[in-house]
């Protein structure tokens, strides 16, 4: 009488896909089974699909799901920058939306890239004059981009006389955490040789708005001293205006 062959225990594979919401990591776990017990001739290995219930301790790969929702966006808090040759300008990319991990930046405008950093903040100073663009590239690790540009004006024009003052500089804090605000910055002008306007915080450019606005919110407001808040007007030219402002004091 032939005897049966002896019991097989194969090895399995399982593989288990766990994937949460757009912005979530998936996790790939590949449990494997234990080995076979036995040796036995190729010939009476029987031909089968493994189970589910032949698994072993998993091995994790992790993955990041493709969506939608994993692109990237470059944000700076002000649309344009204005100093004098040898000041320092702070770039600030904080703001900036989905999981960037390097920050590109083009200080001239060529199209080539001068720096690269993993943090969203760069400080620069330009020894001479410019008149141009700064372009920030922000990418994530699966190769998502965008770039921001946003103007550099960098200038030795003295304050253009004929250009008043604004009227009547008020500043309101919108909100403070941990000695940080957020303000809001109000003036008034009937100065029709103003083209636009500027923001200066402690005597630093903050920013530029359009010729009809007469408010602008700053951000990022450091208050461990007394901040002092200035408006001044652009011609078409570019000339700076003569400035007007108010002291905001430190935060307690």
């Amino acid at each position: 009488m032939k005897r049966s062959a002896p019991g097989l225990v194969a090895a399995g594979l399982v593989l288990v896909l766990a994937t949460g919401c757009a912005q979530e990591r998936g996790v790939l776990s590949t449990p494997v089974s234990t080995g076979i017990p036995s040796p036995l001739p190729t010939a009476s290995l029987p031909s089968r699909t493994p189970s589910v219930q032949e698994t072993g301790a998993p091995v994790q790969v992790t993955i990041i799901p493709l969506g939608k929702n994993n692109g990237v966006e470059a944000r700076l808090p002000i649309n344009g920058y204005f100093a004098a040759p040898g000041m320092e300008i702070t770039f600030d990319a904080s703001s900036s939306m989905g999981a960037v991990d390097k920050y590109e930046w083009d200080l001239d405008g060529n199209g080539t890239y001068d720096m690269t950093t993993t943090g969203p903040i760069l400080k620069h100073t330009y020894v001479n004059e410019f008149q141009g663009e700064m372009s920030l590239r922000v990418s994530n690790m699966v190769g998502s981009t965008h770039v921001l540009k946003t103007p550099v004006h960098v200038s030795t024009i003295p304050a253009h006389q004929l250009l008043a003052p604004p009227r009547n500089v008020q500043v309101e804090v919108l909100s403070t955490v941990e000695g940080v605000s957020e303000i809001r910055v109000t003036w008034e002008s009937d100065d029709p040789a103003a083209e636009s306007w500027a923001v200066a915080i402690n005597g630093f450019p903050a920013g530029r708005i359009e010729k009809s606005a007469r408010s602008a919110t700053v951000t990022d407001i450091q208050r461990e001293e007394d901040v002092l808040v200035e408006v001044l007007g652009l011609t078409s030219d570019m000339a700076l205006g003569l400035r007007a402002g108010t002291t905001l004091p430190a935060s307690k």
